[in-house]
Formats: C-alpha cells, structure tokens, sequence
C-alpha cells in the first residue's frame, strides 16, 4: 500500500509514545523512533511484522476483536491492554491505541499508539493484592471478635449476678454496696460491648438478597425497641416505604441502630424521629432524621469509627453501633453519610441498592 504522510510525520516523529502506521491486515509499515524504547525495536525492524503476531497468545482474542471492530467501524479511536513481545523475547503491558485514518489523504493508514504501562499494572496487582489481604484480615480479626464475644458473655454473666447477689446481703456495709454497684455497672457495659462486638462481627456478612417490604422492617427495629421509645416518649414518624430485593436481617439492625441513636441522643425537646424514603437515580435514599443534640461538622467523619463517640461519651453502649451501620450499608452495595449540625438534630441518611425492582410499591405507616 502506497502511503503518504509527510505531513503526519512531523506530528509524530518526537511523540514519547511509539506510534506505527497498518494496514489492513495488520501489517506495520512504518515505525517511530519510540518504538526502540518501548519495545527494544529499530523502526525498520518492526517494518513488514504484523502487529498481532507480537502480542501475547493469552491476550491476541481479545485484540483481535477489537481489530475488527476497528475497521468496520472507524475512525475510532479503540484501545486495548495487551502483553506484547519485546525484541529481548519478554513481554511488557503496553496500552495501545487505535485510529482507523484510512480515508484520510495524509496518512491513508491505521494509526497505532503504544505506551508501557507496566508500572501502572503492577501498581494495580498491588492494589488487588493489598485488597485481599486487608480482606482476609478483616475476616480473621471478625472471626476472633466472634469467639473472644463469645466467650466472654457467660463469664460476665456470673459477674454480674452474683455481684448483685453478695449486694442484697444485710451484713455488707453501704461502702462495699457501693463497691458491689460499680462491678455490676462495668459487668453491663462489658456486656454491652461484647454484644457490640458480635453485632460488628456479624454485620459483615450477607445473606442471599429476598424481597423486604421495609414498612414491616421499620416496624419490627421498632418493636425490639419499644420498651425505650415508650419510656422516652418518642414519637416515631413513618413515611411511605417501598419493597426491596436485600437482606432483612440486616436492614432490621440497621434501622434498630439508627432509632435507638437517635433515642438515646437525645436534647430537651420531646423526640421526634421521622423515617422517609425518595428515589434517587436506580437507588433508594433512606433518610432517619431526629431533633436531638445534634453533632458538629468537624466530626462528620468520625461517627462511624468503630468506639468513637462524639456526642454523649456517657451514654450506655458499646460506641459500635453506627460502626455497624456503615458495614451493613455498604455490605448491601450502599452509602451512608450525616446531616447534622450542633443543637439542631440529625439526619443519618443511606442508599439502598435497588436490584431488579418491579414497579414501586408502597405502604403507608405512622
């Protein structure tokens, strides 16, 4: 094929990236001085090669169609990641880049660009890497809290009740009762914690997505809590609730954990807890909103800490609580962030990720 691109050349000579012009076939016919130091070749060497014969056996399908896809649909641009042999036989990752220029006058050619890209490769095996040993340590750390929870529940347990039984003996004075009354509280929040602790270990892990009609998740987080919300007046506020496809377990403790916050963060007005849903995009948006104490902004970021506490540092409880929420929520493919400002309240908002869901239904709840 007769080629004509002097006016091309100009453009490309001084490109750090190796740049070849094909033909049809895949034929290079011309070759840029880059070519040396990407792959080891002096242009007239790559010359006559066809560019698809030096690209690793493991990756030339992959190449190949998009070759054809190529030349059936130009100009293009079309790119592929593939290992290409360098003169010295090893393979290096190299990012190609492809134009279809064949009808232009100047150049009458397939324009390829290539780039090594080994160091981005290995930083990304890295990256994959780090990711699955952080991914085995955070199932063996789950795994420890697990037994060290569970072992610890009994052992509390006898703390706790015979501390209060030694505490109701008449001949004990009221300084060892006192005494007595500080290990049954620390035996409480140990118990606390530990029960913290399993809820943590155990959020992490998804059960098979079913359909969830979140009115009766709402209503059951609330029955488990409806010795606190009577006691604390609270007055909880339901809007209309769609079905999910997700894991209801979870949502249950998710939605238990968010109302039980807002319960015991409580200001001085009478608490208001409101719970509303609104599509957003392909997902749903869950907002659990309160009129308590409130948080500051500068510590947005640190609520969903595991034993962090920034409001009441008091307030009994394990401080994993919305620990626990951030692993659910994200377990299930959502986010979760807060809305909230000092004395004013708070609005704990998250998205459900909505999969294959029919037309919304809805329920009406207060």
């Amino acid at each position: 094929m007769a080629i004509s691109f002097q006016g091309f050349r100009s453009l490309i000579e001084n490109s750090p990236d190796a740049i070849s012009l094909i033909d049809t076939q895949g034929e290079i016919l011309y070759g840029s001085a880059s070519s040396t130091r990407i792959l080891g070749y002096e242009p007239d060497e790559m010359v006559g090669r066809n560019c698809l014969d030096l690209i690793h056996p493991e990756d030339r399908d992959q190449a190949n169609g998009t070759w054809q896809e190529l030349l059936l649909t130009p100009p293009g641009p079309f790119q592929w990641d593939a290992r290409v042999r360098h003169k010295d036989g090893s393979y290096c990752w190299v990012e190609s880049t492809l134009s279809n220029l064949l009808f232009e006058p100047e150049v009458q050619a397939i324009v390829m660009q290539q780039r090594n890209i080994d160091a981005r490769r290995a930083a990304e095996a890295e990256r994959i890497q780090h990711a699955e040993e952080l991914a085995r340590s955070n199932r063996r750390l789950e795994e420890f809290a697990r037994i060290a929870a569970h072992d610890l529940r009994e052992p509390l347990l006898s703390i706790s009740l015979y501390t209060e039984l030694l505490a109701q003996k008449k001949q004990m004075d009221e300084n060892a009762k006192q005494m007595a009354q500080i290990i049954i509280t620390s035996a409480n929040r140990m118990a606390a914690l530990v029960e913290g602790l399993l809820s943590f270990a155990a959020s992490g892990e998804q059960a098979p997505a079913r359909w969830v009609d979140l009115n009766h998740t709402v209503s059951q987080a609330a029955q488990n809590l409806a010795a606190s919300i009577k006691t604390s007046g609270a007055v909880l506020t339901v809007g209309r609730m769609p079905v999910v496809r997700s894991d209801e377990l979870h949502l249950v403790s998710l939605f238990q954990n968010l109302i039980s916050n807002a319960v015991k963060y409580r200001g001085e007005k009478p608490i208001e807890i409101k719970i509303s849903v609104e599509r957003r995009s392909a997902d749903w948006l869950v907002k659990v909103e309160d009129n308590g104490i409130g948080i500051a902004q500068e510590n947005h970021d640190q609520v969903f800490m595991p034993f962090v506490r920034v409001a009441n540092r008091n307030a009994l409880g394990s401080g994993l609580g919305l620990a626990v929420c951030k692993n659910i929520v994200e377990g299930l493919g959502g986010s979760i962030w807060l809305e909230s400002k000092l004395g004013v309240g708070s609005i704990f908002c998250f998205t459900i990720l909505d999969q294959m869901q029919p037309a919304p239904n809805f329920h009406d709840t207060v």
